[in-house]
């Protein structure tokens, strides 16, 4: 069962239902106090009464000193988060979250593309809103299957000419091919959406005309392939301790059943939260965060070490 140690306790102040597949959710202090602080791109890890823990980027406005805003998609074969939210969850219920993080934080670049694909604008809306706050050359894609499927509907309409919705079943899928091509140089693209999605841009990032980047949040770990299973040891240099972690066992479970305090959410190399840095050895990155292969920084809910022994600052 997870533990709640770092988490704090929010109120759910509204539940609005956005479409027929995805609710918003505002959180705010019991007793009225300001929250932490967020960037556009930031997710909250929430975990509910369940005891069941997800990552949900917000989508509301940082200038909001006082509430969070998250989207939760309904997923049809889900027992678990999702299922709770849209069946059970109501106004005046606790929940439990983390503070916000940003690995998907909005780049500074000359022009803006963003690509969003059903539940994926939930981290771009708040990108969309401080670009449209200043003097950006800044353009919002949505791609929906139907009308009914786009979600804070009135707060894009707000954003004016620089947000297209494409309706894939009026229009047929859209050409993420042809947008990328036509992009200008100095255009940075941020995507969010499933995973057919984010596979088809990566496969595409290599198309991309000059000074163009492509930054990605993934809702679902990218397939890799990767050596079999071995046992390592683990030297945690500011806690003193050694760890074996056994070939059945991830990295971040040995730590915890050995009181090293590195904490966990996702556990699947999406959201972030177990980062340590390495010191010494080689990990083999297996999470879906790293874009480089030579990162002395690695996520032990999944990663593992190339090396007998790995040194790490925990």
């Amino acid at each position: 069962m997870r533990n709640r140690a770092g988490m704090t306790p929010l109120i759910v102040q509204e539940i609005v239902r956005e479409t027929p597949t995805i609710v918003s959710v505002v959180l705010a202090d019991p007793e009225g106090h300001r929250l932490p602080p967020w960037d556009p791109g930031a997710h909250i890890d929430l975990q509910l009464i369940t005891r069941h823990e997800r990552q949900y980027s917000l989508c509301g406005d940082p200038a909001d000193e006082y509430r969070y805003r998250i989207a939760v998609l309904r997923e049809e074969h889900s027992r678990g988060a999702s299922h709770y939210i849209h069946n059970f969850l109501k106004v005046g219920r606790k929940v439990f979250i983390r503070p916000p993080r940003n690995l998907f934080p909005l780049s500074d670049a000359k022009r803006h593309l963003l690509l969003a694909a059903g539940i994926g604008i939930t981290p771009l809306l708040s990108m969309a809103r401080r670009l449209a706050a200043g003097d950006a050359d800044w353009t919002l894609v949505y791609a929906v299957r139907t009308r009914e499927d786009i979600a804070f509907a009135p707060e894009l309409e707000a954003l004016g000419d620089h947000v297209r919705i494409h309706v894939s079943a009026e229009s047929g899928r859209l050409d993420l091919a042809g947008l990328l091509a036509a992009l200008e140089p100095g255009t940075d693209v941020s995507a969010c959406g499933p995973r057919g999605f984010t596979d088809t841009l990566t496969n595409l990032a290599e198309t991309l005309p000059e000074d163009c980047r492509l930054h990605l949040e993934r809702f679902e770990p990218k397939p890799r392939s990767y050596l079999p299973n071995t046992a390592f040891t683990v030297e945690c240099a500011r806690s003193e301790r050694t760890v074996e972690v056994p070939a059945g066992q991830t990295m971040l479970q040995a730590m915890q059943a050995a009181r090293v305090g590195v904490a966990g959410s996702c556990m699947r190399g999406v959201c972030g939260s177990c980062a340590v840095q390495v010191v010494d050895g080689t990990p083999e990155h297996r999470d879906s965060l790293t874009t480089d292969d030579a990162s002395m920084i690695m996520y032990p809910c999944v990663s593992r070490s190339l090396t007998p022994t790995l040194v790490i600052d925990a």
